[in-house]
Parts: structure tokens; sequence; C-alpha cells
């Protein structure tokens, strides 16, 4: 099938061979004009001008429409996926307050479904602080950037004290720490939280890091504090966060190492790199700890510069404060029922593992017993109606033996269709003849084989239908097929199926 950029170059070279045909023939026509009135002087120059017109307006149209097709389809797109970034969240007050509740209201019943008790009273804490916060807003500033940015000493001069400890060793706030800022204009006094840098090395960097991402997730208004270019590994978080809505302040600290032309160059090359992200108006530049300065045998040390940052964010909060709040609360209240949903499905991975497990032992026992020739899904299938229906309840499905039967035989099919008996056989043949303590002859015996092949084909019909089962009894778009195929790569790259075969050759050695 052709794709939709070659037809309309097929269209475009018809229009053009079209329109180019017409123009020769208009041309020809009138110069056969043109000689028939060239004794006419006045007749001949004014068909001679129409024409140079009709010219003029052929290139000019042909111009424009090779510029369309050539202009990038993304353009407009571009824009949208842009600020398609930031979640849709409804424009009314009243709307983000109504969702929030209602998040609320079935995390409730999701925790109800947790049975891991230390997570289940994790999310019961988020949640009661997030009602705290949403029956009384406190807006949170959250200050955010690479270990030694100025992050503390920007926190220090917009308080106009000294709040936290500033030094040149990365990693000089350990843990985010919270302070009361009253703000003109603004009812209750701001937090304002100094989080530990991003991007620093060893297990307690990242450790630091994440703490610092998780205070920026749950913040009202994000200062993004930089003390130069921004690296690629810098603006990658800044988009993760503004993805999930945050409203940003980009402030370009230590502003006294650079010359007044370095600092335009510098911020407006900031702007740039941050566009759309963040907002012209909303990349600013501060000093926050001015370095001393020598002047004959005396030393002098400037104010702090933090004057248009403070207006800024005093600007921003008494504009946006009460929408930026709920906003986060909305985004919060769907970050909890999104985490409460991973755990709840974690846990249902589980217990549906266990009946996987309980089951392949099961079928490798009764192959053993019994072998079947070729191992026969079909017959397999029998065994494994029940796995699939213990699956089915897991997962809320109830169905009855004969579904779970033509469940169990069409994956069966599937799973000849695909080759894969034969591909077990031989994967089981080659591991157990390296763990098999046993004779050629003794080897060369089908059960061993068998069993732990029809085993570790259960696992894979049993691991397909978790798949099915949490799509809502759907094989997706791609088919069973698909489904199959990347179960079998997962278990295969996992090792399970060499821990699988060995212990399964312990226990039928050992009995035998």
């Amino acid at each position: 099938m052709w794709s939709i950029p070659y037809v309309r170059l097929l269209l475009l070279l018809a229009l053009l061979a079209f329109f180019t045909g017409l123009l020769v023939w208009l041309i020809q026509s009138f110069l056969d004009l043109y000689y028939a009135t060239r004794y006419h002087p006045i007749l001949g120059g004014l068909l001679i001008t129409v024409l140079l017109l009709l010219l003029l307006v052929f290139v000019a149209a042909s111009v424009y429409y090779l510029f369309l097709f050539h202009r990038p389809a993304t353009s407009s797109s571009g824009r949208k996926s842009a600020t398609s970034q930031r979640p849709s969240l409804p424009d009314s007050a009243a709307d983000k307050l109504r969702l929030t509740r209602q998040n609320l209201a079935q995390l409730e019943a999701q925790m109800a479904q947790i049975q891991d008790q230390v997570a289940r009273a994790a999310l019961a804490e988020r949640s009661a602080l997030l009602a705290k916060q949403l029956a009384r807003p406190q807006l949170k500033v959250v200050v955010f950037g690479t270990g030694s940015a100025g992050k503390t000493s920007l926190v220090n001069a917009l308080l106009g004290r000294r709040a936290g400890a500033v030094g040149a060793t990365l990693g000089t706030t350990e843990a985010a720490t919270l302070y009361e800022w009253a703000l003109p204009g603004i009812p209750d006094p701001v937090q304002i939280v100094d989080c530990p840098g991003i991007l620093e090395i060893g297990p307690a960097g990242l450790m630091r890091e994440s703490e610092a991402r998780a205070q920026a997730e749950a913040a009202d208004l994000l200062l993004v504090v930089v003390d130069g270019d921004l690296r690629q590994s810098e603006v990658d978080p800044l988009r993760q966060l503004m993805a999930l809505g945050k409203r940003a302040l980009l402030i370009l600290n230590k502003i006294d190492r650079y010359t007044p032309e370095e600092q335009q160059i510098l911020l407006q090359h900031l702007r740039e790199r941050v566009a759309p992200l963040i907002q012209p108006q909303d990349v600013l530049m501060a000093c926050a700890a001015p370095a001393p300065i020598q002047v004959g045998s005396q030393t002098w040390q400037p104010e702090p510069d933090v004057a248009v940052v403070k207006d800024r964010i005093q600007a921003v909060l008494y504009a946006e404060g009460g929408s930026l709040a709920l906003d986060n609360a909305l985004l919060q209240s769907q970050q909890l029922g999104e985490t409460a949903k991973q755990i709840i499905q974690a846990q249902l991975r589980r217990q549906a593992e266990q009946v996987i497990d309980r089951f392949q032992w099961i079928v490798t026992g009764v192959v053993f017993a019994n072998p079947i020739p070729a191992v026969d899904l079909l017959a397999i299938a029998a065994i494994n109606a029940q796995m699939v229906v213990e699956l089915g309840s897991v997962y809320g499905c109830t169905m009855n033996l004969q579904q779970g039967r033509e469940l169990a035989l069409s994956l069966a099919k599937t799973l000849t269709g695909l080759g894969l008996v034969e591909g077990a056989i031989q994967l089981t043949t080659g591991i157990l003849a390296t763990v098999a303590e046993v004779s050629v002859v003794g080897f060369l015996v089908t059960a061993p084989i068998q069993a732990a092949s029809a085993g570790y084909l259960t696992r894979i019909a049993g691991k397909s239908f978790i798949e099915y089962f949490q799509r809502n009894q759907s094989w997706g778009e791609e088919g069973i097929q698909a489904v199959v195929k990347a179960q079998v790569q997962s278990t295969q790259k996992s090792g399970w199926l060499q821990d699988f075969v060995r212990e399964a050759s312990r226990r039928i050695f050992q009995k035998g």
C-alpha cells in the first residue's frame, strides 16, 4: 500500500504536468495571436503583458505549493507535542477539586485490596497528607538542580538569612530541608524546600537524587537552579517533571562569574534550550552568594542579587497559586492511584505465579509417570484447563472448566504452530545432558525429557494467560502469537529454564 507522502508526490507531479501542458498551449495560443496582430503595436503589447502576468502567477503558485509540500508537517504538531507533554487537566477549580476527591475515594477502595501492610500504610499516610493539603492548601516551592549549583545559597538569599550550609563539595545538602517563607500577598507562609543535588555519583548520590525527584514531583512551583549551560543530563529530568504538569522557573545562578555580554548570551541560549517547556520570562538570572571583591587592602562582600527571582516567584504564586495547588493535588491523587494499581498488579502477579508454579510441577510429574508421545499439547491442555480457571479467579474473571479447556486448547495449538514443542524438547535435552548423572542408555529414555519439556511449556502457557487476564481477557492488537513469543524470550533471558530443568532433573532422577 502506498504511503500518504508518496501519493501526495504523485498528485503533485500529475498537477505539475497538467499545468505545464496548459501553459505551453497558452503560450502557443498567445504567440499565434501576437503574430496575427503584430502590425498593431498596442494590441500586441497588451497580449505580451497578459502573457508575462500569467507566467508570473504560475511561477508564484508553483513555488508556494512546493513550499507547502516540503514544509515539515510537524510545524503545528510540534507545538502540540511540546504542550501535550503536560497532562490534560480541567479548567475550572470545582472540577479539579471534584476529581481529586473522587481519586482519593477510589484510592481508599484500592488500599483495601493491598495485602502488604507496609505499602498500604505508606499509601494511607500520603493520602491523608494530600487530603489535609486539599482542605487547607499551603503552597510548596522546591529548589531543584545539580549539586553545588547554588541551591542552598539561593534559599538563604530568598529568606534573607542563613538557613542552610553552603560549600563547594558536591552533596553539601544531604537531605531535603523545608523552611517557612512569608511572602506579601500570599495568605499562608510558603513552604520552600532545599533539595539534595541530582547527578551525583555513588549509591548515596543516587539516593539523594531519588529524594530530590520525589520532592520535585510534589512541588506547586519548581525552581530549577543552574550555574552555566544546561547539559542533556539536566534537560532530561526537567522534561520528565514538566511532563507531569509542573510549573517551573529556571534560575541562572552565579552570574558574577560572567561578563555582562556573556550573561546575556548565556541567558538567551538557556531560553532557547528550555523552550517551550519554560517561557522566556521565567528564565532569570541571580547571584545568590557573590564572591568577595578585593579593593586595595580591603575586602568588600557584595549583597546577594535575587530581587528579580523573588519578585517573579511572588507574582506567579499570587496570580496562579490557587490553580497550581489544585493542579498539584489532582496530579498527586492520580499518581497515588497509579501506584496503588501497580502494587495490586504486582500482588496479583505473585499469586498467579504461585498457581503456575504448582501446575508446572503437576504436569511435570504426570508426564514423567505417563510419558506423552512427542509432548502432545492437546493432552496437556486438558490438565492446564484447571490452571486457566484458577488464574482467571485470581484476576476476578469467573469461568467454568469448559471455557478454561477452550482457552488452553487454543494456546496449545499456537505453541504447536510456532514450533515451540520441538524447541522445548531440544532445549531440555541439551540441559539435561549437562546436569543428569546417568548413562547414555538411561538418558535416552524419553520420560525425563518429555516431563521437563511439558513443565516448561506449561510455564509459557501460564505466563501468557497472565498477560491475557491483565489485558481484560484480550490478547491485544498483535494477537496470541506475539504474546507467546514475548513470554518465550523473557523466560529464556531470565535463566529460569536452566534452573527449572536442573530442579526437574534432580526430582526425577532422585525418584528414579
